[in-house]
């Protein structure tokens, strides 16, 4: 079986074209094993530096939590920078717990942290002169709308939290199943009532509560000050007030034809640090997620209110609220990531700028004494990266502008990127620039220099490349490798040279680098093409990995091993003797408009050069990849094998399409909501609702088209991802048909694969699944599994 290449480590020449160079495949065995940098920050001083190093996926204490929890289980490490630069532990480290890193406060003289160790979350904080530590009892949010921690001086800080200890959502759910499950089969065994119910007339279930703590970093006492369903919050400059994001229902979609967007009905609570004091003002109803911007004189925060017209408010500390949309200006909703509107704006002194647009004309504007006034060369596209009490920076077209008091904007140089020693903060930072003052800009191709907003002679520069975690204090700069073998070196770079902190995965050194190579066909076809070693004059099999919408501009950084891909791994499909091409597909009006010939152009353009066969073509996609090959199957007859993963074939019945977990917690309005928007104007882009135009669904659904599909068709779907029965059901359809077809899940996995047991079969029936109908005369050891089993 396909196994001995999956574990084994064999000697294979690199590529087509390259010379004799002898090196070893990439295997699986080596992904998982494969550790990886997190999240590296110099504190504020620039004199100690702090990394994560996340262990590999086959060195987890636990798989329950899925890949949300494998971001949390890290090892900490230190650097006394302005020593020897060496690295060693931050903190002790259990063997069985993962370790993140949270901000520094503000002198640099503590370091948040937190500790995943079994289904338990905890908030530490470590001294770091002498590098004790202090466990709390608090559960800390995971951060991801926007805060969750915000130092108000060194020995205090606030801490969005669990009121009962337990897991924040976003790592809750992902084993909500397991924990929850058991107890409802135990009740209904014994004869008792056992269900869950959503509806109309059904209280929809509450969203889940957190606490505001003030912690005293000395002692590590907290002191709850706020219970509610809390998603973010943000601190007054003065340090006296919180503005809190409230969770709330579910809101219908604004037009009964058409899912535009996903609305929760989120409020806003204010809490006087002094006193204790929540105000929840009326006017600050339905808000956006994006923006909690405080003026720099901390007397309003800036709120944005979406309703039928969005409106942006000033709210008071006390909880008044006054209406400062720009006259005339409407403001720009965009919709995010997830589906939620978005409104941008920020503080100009005292007067709120947004984004929008006036008479038809977008941009930026704020209130001027005769109207709404437009920032002269600030384009619609830019985003506001920091701002000062008089003037802003804006990020627009890969430049970095400040806009003064004049309201003029002045190039200041190219925009780059370092790391903030307070961040990161979730979704809201998409937007919102949390308070920053500052921006950085590149200089010279080698150097990176930080500017204020408020003072432009305050520029000090540095020695580094973008993206680094720079100690602007001290010159200080911690580096990752910007590429390849690159992305395993953490530098350290001072005034006394550089040198090498620490280097990851040295087996690395010896696998195969897989060079990419561009091949472009007729209209425009194109795409990147990875190569095996050539064994005979035939040229090889290639197996196409499209997305819709997709179009690579530079070689798909999934190919290289640092990435840890285990969805779909090309390269392990190189290593076993199969071209591999990554098509651009950008989107049509009608997404399933000639979807098969457009892959085969740029495949018969490879095959044109003589790289590829062109008679033995294999798909493989996942999530909307998984539609892509299964719509591209019944297309054309000339692909010979085919693997879908986790992917939705029946767009019509896609709206009802529940997780286990969420259908365990009731929550079918959300996930349904959020199936309508991914349906109607998401990446499926059917445009209108089902019942207005059934034929359009019918026409983009490989179900509906599952007569014309005679190339064997493996379907593999995790068991806790949205939409198993979909691949069910796909599956029932190819069987009744009689065509060659075999469905696999993976339990446990939600829409990735994180267990290295099922990785090992989801990989052996993949490998098996194309030798078998791509080369069947080939080297494949033994037939593949085609039957449905159990990892």
């Amino acid at each position: 079986m396909r196994s001995m290449l999956l574990g084994a480590v064999c000697a294979l020449s690199v590529m087509a074209g390259a010379g004799p160079v002898r090196a070893d495949p990439l295997t699986l065995d080596t992904l998982l094993g494969l550790e990886t940098f997190g999240r590296i920050a110099v504190d504020p001083t620039g004199r100690v530096g702090v990394f994560e190093e996340r262990r590999a996926r086959n060195d987890l204490p636990r798989f329950d939590l899925q890949a949300e929890g494998a971001l949390w289980y890290a090892r900490l490490h230190r650097i006394d920078l302005g020593s020897s630069g060496r690295s060693r532990p931050l903190l002790p480290q259990a063997d069985d717990a993962g370790y993140r890193m949270g901000p520094f406060s503000p002198g640099g003289s503590r370091l948040v942290v937190y500790r995943l160790q079994g289904l338990s979350l905890r908030l530490g904080l470590v001294e770091l002169d002498t590098g004790a530590v202090t466990w709390t009892d608090v559960s800390p949010e995971s951060g991801a709308w926007g805060r969750a921690v915000e130092w108000l001086s060194d020995d205090a800080l606030l801490v969005l939290g669990m009121p009962d200890g337990g897991l924040p959502p976003r790592l809750e759910q992902m084993n909500a199943l397991q924990q929850q499950a058991p107890g409802l089969w135990a009740r209904a065994a014994s004869g008792q009532a056992a269900y869950v119910t959503s509806g109309s007339d059904v209280p929809p279930p509450p969203p889940p509560a957190r606490r505001l703590w003030r912690i005293d970093a000395r002692t590590g006492a907290a002191e709850s000050l706020s219970e509610g369903p809390f998603l973010d919050f943000e601190v007054s400059p003065d340090r006296k007030h919180a503005a809190l994001l409230q969770d709330g229902p579910i809101l219908p979609p604004p037009d009964a034809d058409t899912a535009t967007e996903l609305r929760r009905a989120r409020t806003l609570r204010l809490v006087n640090l002094e006193t204790g004091a929540a105000i929840d003002p009326s006017a600050a109803v339905d808000i956006s997620t994006s923006l909690l911007s405080w003026a720099p004189s901390s007397e309003a925060l800036l709120v944005a209110a979406l309703g039928d017209r969005p409106t942006l408010f000033a709210v008071a500390p006390g909880g008044t609220a006054r209406q400062v949309t720009p006259k005339g200006v409407s403001l720009d909703t965009a919709v995010d990531v997830y589906g939620s509107p978005t409104v941008q704006a920020g503080w100009s002194g005292g007067a709120p700028v947004v984004l929008g647009s006036l008479n038809g004309t977008p941009g930026w504007f704020l209130q001027g004494p005769d109207g709404a006034v437009p920032l002269e060369g600030v384009r619609r596209q830019a985003r506001l990266t920091a701002q000062g009490r008089s003037s802003l920076l804006f990020a627009d077209g890969g430049r970095i502008l400040r806009v003064g008091p004049d309201r003029l904007a002045r190039d200041v140089g190219a925009a780059a990127t370092a790391v903030r020693p307070d961040g990161p903060f979730g979704q809201r930072s998409r937007f919102d620039p949390l308070k920053s003052g500052e921006a950085v800009v590149a200089r010279d191709g080698d150097r990176l220099c930080r500017i204020r907003a408020d003072d432009p002679q305050a520029e000090a520069c540095l020695h580094a490349a973008p993206g680094a975690a720079v100690g602007w204090a001290s010159g200080a700069v911690l580096e990752r490798g910007a590429e390849g073998r690159g992305l395993n070196t953490l530098t350290l770079r001072t005034a006394d040279g550089t040198r090498i902190v620490i280097r990851l995965n040295p087996e690395l050194d010896a696998v195969e680098r897989i060079l990419p190579r561009e091949v472009r066909g007729a209209s425009g076809a194109r795409g990147w093409l990875y190569l095996p070693q050539r064994t005979g004059a035939a040229p090889p099999p290639v197996v196409v990995i499209p997305y819709p919408g997709k179009t690579y501009a530079s070689p798909p950084a999934a190919m290289i091993p640092e990435s840890v891909n285990l969805v779909q791994n090309g390269a392990l499909l190189v290593a076993a003797g199969y071209a591999v091409l990554y098509p651009d597909l950008p989107e049509t009006p009608e997404p399933a408009d000639g979807l098969a010939d457009r892959l085969l152009a740029v495949v018969d353009a490879a095959a044109d050069e003589g790289l590829v066969d062109p008679l033995r073509i294999g798909l493989w996609g996942h999530s909307f990849g998984a539609w892509t090959v299964a719509m591209s199957a019944s297309q054309s007859s000339r692909f010979g094998a085919i693997v879908a993963h986790n992917g939705i074939y029946q767009l019509a019945s896609a709206i009802g399409d529940t997780s286990s977990s969420d259908r365990i917690a009731g929550a079918n309005d959300y996930t349904n909501s959020g199936n309508a928007r991914w349906l109607e104007t998401g990446q499926a882009r059917m445009l209108r609702a089902y019942w207005r135009d059934p034929e359009r669904y019918r026409r983009n659904s490989p179900f509906e088209a599952a007569d014309r599909i005679n190339a064997p068709v493996l379907l593999v779907h995790g068991e806790l991802d949205t939409a198993p029965d979909q691949a069910g059901q796909m599956y029932a359809a190819l069987r009744r048909l009689h065509r060659p077809a075999a469905l696999t899940l993976l339990f446990g996995e939600a829409h990735g694969i994180h267990g290295p047991g099922n990785a090992r079969v989801y990989y052996e029936q993949v490998l098996t699944w194309f030798d078998r109908h791509l080369r069947p005369d080939g080297d494949a050891d033994a037939p593949s599994n085609t039957a449905a089993r159990l990892p």
